[in-house]
């Protein structure tokens, strides 16, 4: 991973993703670092692994699959996943992802937004 910032300036990274050991690991296994606008997660789902149901009403993602396959259900339609598929996923769509049989890695790309909250509320931006 290379950053190179001048000027007090965000960052510029730039990052060789398939060198990223995602073996024996679930869930996010890199995240750009914050300074910009923007959140990048680096996910990995084991075979038959997944990212059950939910909701993100903030903020639109982009999902692009890197390697492997797997299934987006996202409101009342299925959707098959496999590497090179992105999926832009408007913000207040009900989703779930689930690997195939050989596991799936794939980035998550949104406009950032505020730390997230078990039970509770973001707080307000000052």
């Amino acid at each position: 991973m290379t950053h190179d910032s001048s000027g007090g300036r965000p960052a510029l990274v730039v990052v060789d993703l398939g060198a990223i050991d995602t073996s024996g690991r679930d869930g996010v296994v890199w995240s750009l670092p914050h300074g910009g606008d923007l959140d990048v997660n680096l996910v990995h789902l084991a075979a038959g692994g997944s990212i059950g149901a939910h909701v993100n009403d903030e903020v639109d993602v982009a999902m692009s699959v890197m390697t492997g396959s797997g299934e987006l259900a996202a409101g009342s339609a299925r959707h098959d996943l496999r590497a090179g598929v992105l999926v832009s996923i408007p913000k207040g769509v009900q989703r779930e992802v689930r690997a195939g049989a050989d596991g799936m890695t794939y980035l998550s790309i949104h406009r950032r937004r505020g730390p997230l909250l078990i039970g509770g509320t973001r707080p307000s931006p000052s």
